[in-house]
């Protein structure tokens, strides 16, 4: 799949399937394998019904880790200069944890294409336990880092954000440490472009007027299931499925209930979409 020079950078990006444009952004605050887990989980389930596009951000998975561009609009210009590649107007957004304030941040500042938003256990960033976790763990790795050295802060966040998977998986591990040492250098300027959004995304989240779907676990530990009713009670046109007793990393913990709810929510918008053309 391509990897390709976009708004600066040199993006990892990969396209399945065939119809109505599908975005998925990953989640992960930097590193880690990007897009990678989605495109096993879904890209070929979803081949038949969508052109389903996938991307690694700058400074994760297989995309470059540039000096500079980290922050929300600019993340959202990426999938804008993609989406402007691939001749893609419009498409349904999807967002998954760290992806969410992504496609938020689009939709906000690119309404005209975006059909609808898809937001996976996610949150807006202004919720201050949640941002107080997100410090912390950006002060552990820097100074892990200066006191320690880089490899050592990577295996030390590696343990402290999947306990137990250098025991249970080694490989997976030994996989993500030299991802997250090739990149290391954004890291820590993307968990500061979360911490920058405060309150950007929380107090324009009543300018979204799309279909939005919501999906969260309500045994979330990562971003707690508040953080869904939050969204949903400021996105106007929105519906929200909560999944009983499911953990994070929905998309990939539960690939078959999460991809029913999509298709279920996204055929209800099409055919009220056709309903309003009739009359």
């Amino acid at each position: 799949m391509p990897d390709e020079a976009i708004n600066g950078y040199r993006m990892h990006y990969e396209v399945h399937g065939q119809g109505p444009a599908l975005v998925m952004l990953h989640g992960g605050l930097g590193g880690g394998e990007g897009c990678a887990p989605l495109v096993a989980n879904h890209a070929q389930a979803l081949a038949g019904r969508f052109t389903t596009v996938f991307l690694d951000r700058r400074g994760a998975g297989r995309s470059e880790t540039p000096r500079e561009g980290y922050s929300m609009q600019t993340y959202a210009q990426d999938l804008r200069c993609l989406l402007d590649r691939l001749n893609i107007r419009r498409a349904h957004v999807l967002g998954s944890s760290a992806g969410g304030p992504i496609a938020m941040r689009f939709a906000l500042d690119f309404p005209g294409m975006t059909e609808t938003l898809l937001l996976i256990n996610t949150m807006s960033y202004v919720q201050e336990p949640e941002r107080a976790v997100r410090q912390k763990e950006l002060e552990a790795l820097r100074s892990a880092a200066q006191r320690l050295g880089k490899q050592t802060a990577v295996e030390q966040a590696l343990e402290s954000r999947f306990p137990g998977l250098r025991q249970q998986d080694p490989a997976r591990f030994q996989r993500l440490r030299e991802i997250n040492l090739e990149q290391f250098d954004g890291l820590a300027k993307t968990i500061q472009s979360y911490l920058d959004i405060r309150d950007s995304i929380e107090k324009r989240l009543g300018e979204l007027a799309m279909p939005t779907l919501m999906v969260h676990g309500d045994a979330d530990t990562r971003i707690p299931v508040a953080c869904a009713h939050q969204l949903h009670q400021h996105i106007r046109n929105s519906r929200l499925h909560i999944i009983a007793g499911a953990e994070h990393g929905l998309l990939a913990n539960e690939p078959e209930q999460v991809r029913k709810l999509m298709l279920e929510f996204l055929a209800s918008v099409a055919t009220g979409e056709r309903t309003r053309a009739a009359r």
